[in-house]
């Protein structure tokens, strides 16, 4: 048996206004308007993240150069681990 799931806030305000059919163009501006928008907003929060740590872009782009995805992520939470503290040892 499935569980029915429950629509978020944001979800039932984007339908609400669409109980009707519209148009492939008008719902491929829709979808572009909330790839602006949710665009805009991964690029604030990169942007605060990199003023946080005081990273440039040339240095974040460097930081993303590897050949070794495995090993780029082992290195991250490790240098993570450094900063933060096991819950354990707290």
């Amino acid at each position: 048996m499935v569980a029915s799931q429950r629509l978020t806030n944001a979800q039932l305000a984007l339908l609400e206004p669409f109980s009707f059919e519209i148009s492939e163009a008008e719902l491929l501006a829709m979808r572009q308007t909330l790839m602006q928008y949710f665009r805009a907003r991964l690029e604030e929060g990169a942007e605060k993240a990199m003023l946080q740590k005081g990273l440039t872009t040339v240095q974040l782009e460097d930081q993303m150069k590897f050949d070794n995805r495995t090993e780029q992520l082992r290195q991250i939470r490790r240098s993570a681990d450094a900063v933060m503290p096991d819950q354990a040892d707290l």
